[in-house]
């Protein structure tokens, strides 16, 4: 499946939270997760120029559970065939990663509330060094159009007053190394 998202920092997220309960979202209980992203050793990705082809795999751990995650970018960071699996041993998937030439680049920690909204996925994420986000996100057909998806996105959030061109388009592992840099 294709992941296609659009993100924006929010000055306010309580009533940002207020405004999409109001239209109908559901959210979830707070959720701690912790994201450890891969790049291969060596590989010239230095999270400055995301380009179409650029793998990234990430480990997270999330409330006692972790799951292992591939994304290959399609058109853009926010625009990837994401693949996801549950792992029993965080640690030892650590290891196999590193033996196979892949090294822990950036670690995101943040508070998340998911919800659903008129069948988009809202995430409202408090993130360590970087503040207060809101991702809408749609699933599509790998072969789908990006352009149009992303119109339709943008379309939802007017009625919260978010504008194209308030959008963050780059990932939180992005925004983390470029704070290191």
């Amino acid at each position: 499946m294709r992941e296609i998202e659009i993100k924006f920092k929010i000055k306010d997220l309580k009533i940002l939270e207020e405004n999409l309960i109001k239209q109908g979202c559901i959210f979830s209980n707070p959720i701690n997760q912790h994201d450890i992203t891969y790049s291969q050793k060596n590989s010239d990705l230095d999270y400055t120029c995301a380009k179409e082809g650029d793998i990234i795999l990430r480990i997270r751990r999330q409330d006692g559970k972790s799951e292992f995650n591939i994304k290959k970018q399609c058109s853009g960071e926010s625009d990837n065939i994401e693949h996801e699996t549950q792992i029993g041993n965080p640690d030892e998937m650590d290891k196999i990663l590193k033996l196979l030439d892949w090294v822990p680049q950036v670690e995101v920690k943040k508070i998340r509330k998911k919800g659903k909204w008129d069948g988009y996925e809202i995430c409202l994420d408090k993130v360590e060094k970087l503040g207060d986000f809101m991702e809408i996100e749609k699933m599509v057909e790998d072969d789908s159009d990006p352009e149009i998806i992303r119109e339709e996105l943008f379309n939802k959030v007017k009625i919260l007053g978010l504008l194209k061109e308030d959008e963050e388009t780059r990932g939180y592992d992005t925004q983390v190394f470029q704070l290191g840099n």
